[in-house]
């Protein structure tokens, strides 16, 4: 069996991470599966705690709303070793943050190897799950000026939604809370 994939995207604040977890919750309520979301970000600040617990009560909000409550796994790096099961309905928050973390964290693959790791990870959720919806940043329109470790990863996440977008049955750009299907 290969599970299906959904692609989103969109900018800081956008809504895409809503609109994800609206529609994952929705597709497990209906065929009742179990809503997994799989979190990358790690807690390396007062910023990212902040965001994270928006995050989470965003979750138990719209779990709430759907009758459904999501199992967290935090996953910052290796995605293809997370503790996911058959059937199971999983999102994926985001993949900026997972290759972020596989470029430079202590126990990720490394610069040239972390948009490798992470195909392979996605390839191995998609054998194991009904549905995969992966939220990713939009950070390609600002137009640079920057060092040549962060150009590389813009690059990387590029090449990661140039090879996911053909994979996936959908792909979705939130901009101001509002779905552009492609």
């Amino acid at each position: 069996m290969r599970g299906r994939l959904i692609l989103t995207a969109g900018g800081s604040g956008s809504g895409k991470s809503a609109w994800a977890e609206k529609r994952l919750l929705a597709e497990a309520a209906a065929q009742g599966g179990r809503a997994v979301y799989l979190a990358a970000m790690e807690a390396s600040g007062s910023e990212a705690a902040e965001r994270i617990k928006r995050h989470r009560a965003m979750r138990a909000r719209h779990g709430q709303e759907a009758g459904l409550t999501f199992l967290t796994a935090e996953q910052p790096v290796d995605i293809g070793s997370a503790a996911v099961e058959p059937r199971d309905f999983v999102l994926l928050e985001d993949l900026g943050n997972l290759l972020a973390n596989e470029i430079w964290s202590p126990a990720g693959a490394g610069p040239d190897r972390a948009g490798e790791r992470i195909l392979s990870g996605l390839q191995i959720l998609l054998e194991r799950v009904s549905l995969l919806v992966i939220v990713s940043c939009d950070v390609f329109a600002d137009g640079g000026g920057y060092g040549p470790d962060t150009m590389a990863y813009i690059r990387t996440l590029g090449e990661l939604h140039r090879e996911l977008a053909p994979l996936a049955e959908q792909v979705v750009e939130v901009v101001c809370g509002i779905p552009l299907e492609k």
